[in-house]
């Protein structure tokens, strides 16, 4: 009899309602699912008892953290494998304060677990799907944070490769980090040419679409689509169910956040429309060229209330003279011109007699 899965929910026989079954993963209790992919599903978890690794990293008893599950049963369970292990790998080489930690990847008889730090915000991709609305301010923080995971990672050789809403996750206090660095090479390896894409098309920059290796322009471009769709709710464009083919004439069209259309401010528009240029030379020079950018954009932003509130104030103004204008014109016409007439005819009739 094949075994049932991990957290499956059955119906209970005695009481006829349904409970999740296999509720433990190694030395973990698993409390919810909180995201599935395509190959592993990640829950939110608490460890039984105090543990520590070989490498130093310890979990204190009881400690939240996520696990990324994968089943041994799953056919894709290799090249799953293969994918958690270079997250693991690459994320411990960036070890930065704005990339999610891993603390790190079991294997044992039925599972493979990668052990990470749980994010309680979700992610960006949950914001957009509940359509959960964040501030300009608050969306161009999240990429600045963003930005400094990615060049971090570059420092050390690294791009990330796989930019999307699902991989940019949210502490609870709201600051952001970058996860799943699963499909992440180093600058020296030669990147294998999949006969499938790998990356998401939605956020895959156009030169990984042309067969090229990309770089860190192809990470902007990523990060670009991925705050493009929060702001609009839409991603740049519509890939579902395209051809590869399709998606490399697709991605040929220019994307432009208009400022006008999104009630943004203009330098974010021409900052998210700059990040998602077709031609990769176009897009920004540097991670340091994109923050200048990221932080010009903030500036003009903590300007515009002071000038915003201004403006509000005399629009203000304006609408409560009209409405006393509109009321007093109201009771004019409805009490003291019917008065006025009566007064009137009344004149009227003293005068002829």
């Amino acid at each position: 009899m094949e075994e049932t899965p991990i957290f499956s929910l059955v119906k209970c026989p005695c009481c006829l309602s349904e409970v999740h079954v296999r509720r433990s993963s190694g030395s973990y209790e698993l409390l919810e699912l909180f995201g599935q992919g395509g190959m592993s599903r990640v829950f939110r978890a608490r460890l039984h008892k105090e543990k520590e690794w070989s490498t130093g990293e310890g979990l204190e008893a009881s400690q939240e953290v996520a696990l990324k599950i994968l089943e041994k049963k799953d056919a894709n369970y290799a090249e799953t494998l293969r994918l958690l292990k270079n997250e693991a790998m690459f994320a411990k080489l960036v070890a930065h304060p704005r990339v999610v930690k891993i603390f790190a990847l079991e294997e044992d008889a039925s599972e493979a677990r990668l052990i990470m730090e749980f994010m309680k915000g979700g992610s960006l991709h949950d914001m957009i799907v509940s359509d959960e609305k964040r501030s300009e301010q608050a969306l161009l923080e999240t990429g600045l944070e963003i930005l400094k995971a990615l060049a971090a990672a570059y420092d050390k050789g690294v791009i990330h490769c796989d930019l999307k809403p699902a991989n940019i996750l949210f502490s609870a206090s709201g600051g952001a980090k970058l996860g799943d660095f699963g499909l992440a090479r180093n600058l020296t390896q030669v990147r294998v040419l999949e006969p499938h894409l790998m990356a998401t098309p939605d956020y895959v920059a156009p030169e990984i679409l042309a067969g090229e290796q990309g770089n860190f322009r192809s990470d902007i471009y990523g990060l670009g689509g991925s705050l493009y769709h929060a702001f609009t709710g839409q991603p740049p464009h519509r890939t579902e169910g395209k051809s590869l083919e399709e998606l490399r004439i697709l991605k040929r069209q220019p994307v432009k956040l208009s400022s006008v259309q999104w009630n943004l401010r203009p330098e974010t528009g021409a900052l998210i429309t700059r990040m998602l240029e077709h031609d990769q030379q176009k897009r920004f020079f540097s991670y340091a060229d994109l923050e200048s950018a990221f932080r010009t954009a903030l500036d003009q932003l903590d300007q515009s209330p002071r000038k915003a509130s201004q403006g509000g104030r005399r629009g203000s103004r304006l609408r409560r003279f009209l409405s006393l204008f509109h009321k007093g014109r109201s009771f004019f016409i409805e009490l003291l011109l019917p008065a006025l007439l009566i007064l009137a005819s009344l004149g009227k009739n003293v005068s002829t007699q």
